[in-house]
């Protein structure tokens, strides 16, 4: 097999896409690939293990070329990158394309697994959406289970965060201002530096995570329980989707599914995170009864309201899809 990719850009969307997709041979497809996180970090480890499930597997239909993480492409480009078929797939989390999709970080609100969304047919309409409004295919949900914390270096008896300031992203902006904080949005890469100099006295972040940034040797508290889910895609671009064959469309759904059962991983690893957590001197903050139900109700309601502000039509429609009995 040539191990050049032979694709060349050219002027529209869906001369760029079929030039991506190499046609190794009569039924092999090689799938330019990149992710929006740093490989061997927490959030992307089940999507290694798919890369990896699908390298070793010699009767794959597909191939992976995947070249790289932020590294390769700054993430906040990852969702237009691969809706204009400049990649063939992504491992992106909406929060990062709500420029192209408005609202799409609705699908951190979910009541419903990846496992239920696609046995009520609610995922069949979330790929309708995505394909609708940003041409892509959505393939898999990964990442469910890992919930969101509060963190923080000044303790609280009560979810009030008034004078308080927090690092945040749009995921739950609107959580830390109806509780009461200030909220100040940095990327993630200058966090460390903010907690070290007392800029910010705390964050937002999954249960996974602080330790490959290193966040932990700044934080005192974390707040329980966890709230919404994190989510990150895997996304292929339409044009690509459509020119592949159908046993190379349901070789890659059945490992997105195989993929999405990995979501299960994630109760062991948050039990070993909150482990190490505690041993690097971090304390737990852990909400009771109607502080607890305060909190968790905030969290959602705030944040649907802040979408339907923002975005009223698509936060309707995902809110029926996502949120609905």
């Amino acid at each position: 097999m040539n191990d050049k990719l032979r694709w060349t850009t050219t002027i529209g969307a869906a001369l760029v896409s079929l030039s991506l997709v190499t046609q190794a041979a009569a039924d092999t497809v090689t799938l330019r690939t990149v992710s929006s996180f740093n490989p061997g970090t927490a959030i992307p480890h089940t999507f290694e293990m798919f890369l990896e499930e699908i390298a070793n597997d010699p009767d794959a239909p597909v191939e992976i070329n995947f070249i790289g993480g932020p590294d390769a492409m700054p993430p906040f480009q990852v969702g237009n990158a691969v809706s204009n078929g400049v990649v063939d797939m992504a491992f992106v989390t909406s929060a990062f394309y709500t420029s192209s999709l408005p609202a799409a970080h609705a699908l951190n609100l979910t009541r419903y697994s990846p496992e239920e969304l696609r046995e009520t047919g609610r995922f069949e309409q979330l790929q309708e959406m995505w394909r609708e409004q940003m041409n892509v295919h959505y393939l898999a949900y990964t990442n469910y289970g890992n919930r969101y914390h509060l963190y923080l270096n000044e303790p609280i008896e009560s979810p009030d965060l008034n004078g308080l300031r927090l690092r945040i992203t749009p995921v739950y902006r609107a959580f830390v201002e109806a509780l009461g904080g200030e909220a100040a949005q940095t990327p993630p890469g200058e966090v460390y530096t903010a907690l070290e100099r007392g800029i910010v006295d705390g964050y937002g972040w999954p249960v996974q995570g602080i330790f490959d940034l290193g966040w932990q040797e700044h934080t005192s508290y974390r707040v329980d329980p966890g709230f919404y889910h994190v989510e990150v895609g895997v996304l292929v671009n339409q044009n690509t989707w459509d020119n592949l064959t159908d046993e190379q469309r349901d070789y890659l759904t059945e490992k997105a599914i195989w993929l999405e059962e990995l979501n299960g991983l994630n109760e062991e690893i948050n039990a070993e995170e909150e482990r190490r957590q505690a041993e690097a001197g971090i304390e737990v903050i852990e909400f009771e009864g109607e502080d607890r139900e305060r909190f968790l109700e905030m969290a959602y309601e705030v944040q649907w309201q802040r979408l339907a502000q923002e975005h009223a039509e698509n936060t309707e429609r995902l809110r029926e899809i996502l949120d609905s009995e």
